[in-house]
């Protein structure tokens, strides 16, 4: 009898185990999946990066994948996207620098995509820093690139992400543009590449869509907006 008893018990406590393993563990706010190396509050919270889930702020700037453009620095951005991000600070033929951050593969609200963060920093401190870079390269057209030194990336790292352009894998077309972001203030046409442009002026948004679906989104604080539109408001009178 009491070796019945015996078996039972351990035939029930073998049952218990086996349940209490095929279980889900539930993830709390501050444990991390050992694979992937993030919070489940940060993977609900990335489900959320759209490109169409624009803040406009107070101060005339806006909220985009996470980041406050003007606001954010590009750590934040490094640290948010779970990517490494390639640093090169970029010279025009007219003299003009721009420090950009390449993000090769970013998936955010399960779209993977590429993006290109533009740091906010002057063009006499770009200037010393190009002097200083390590490495200079031609690109052709009288365009250069240079390899920021250690010190000057820290500096970097560290300031705001002045602009945002995304590069989505996805296809779009008109419909999906304006059930997304509604109807643009304006369309422009490049001649030489049929690329359209929507520009939406009160989001800082300008979506350069190609004849085959292929879309870019460059976003810019709305206060800075006529910055962008002057190329394009050019290639217009011109046509």
């Amino acid at each position: 009898m009491h070796k019945k008893i015996i078996i039972g018990i351990v035939v029930v406590c073998v049952l218990v185990f086996i349940v209490s393993m095929l279980m889900p563990v539930p993830v709390g706010e501050s444990e991390r999946d050992d694979e992937e190396g993030v919070t489940r509050e940060q993977v609900e919270q990335h489900a959320q990066f759209l490109p169409w889930q624009i803040e406009p702020t107070a101060e005339g700037s806006i909220r985009v994948f996470g980041l406050t453009l003007g606001e954010s620095t590009l750590q934040e951005a490094n640290n948010l996207y779970h990517s490494g991000a390639e640093v090169s600070l970029f010279v025009s033929p007219e003299g003009r620098y721009k420090i950009e951050a390449y993000f090769d593969k970013v998936v955010l609200g399960g779209f993977s995509s590429q993006m290109i963060l533009v740091v906010a920093l002057s063009q006499d401190l770009q200037a010393a820093m190009f002097q200083r870079g390590t490495r200079v390269s031609s690109l052709g057209g009288g365009r250069k690139k240079a390899t920021l030194a250690p010190n000057d990336l820290q500096t970097v790292f560290s300031s705001p992400v002045a602009s945002l352009t995304y590069l989505t894998r996805a296809r779009l077309d008109d419909e999906l543009l304006v059930k997304r972001f509604g109807e643009p203030t304006n369309r422009i046409q490049e001649p030489e590449t049929s690329t359209m442009h929507w520009l939406y002026p009160e989001l800082g948004l300008d979506v350069a869509l190609s004849e085959k679906g292929r879309a870019v989104l460059q976003y810019v604080p709305p206060n800075q907006f006529s910055e962008l539109m002057k190329p394009l408001l050019e290639l217009e009178v011109k046509n």
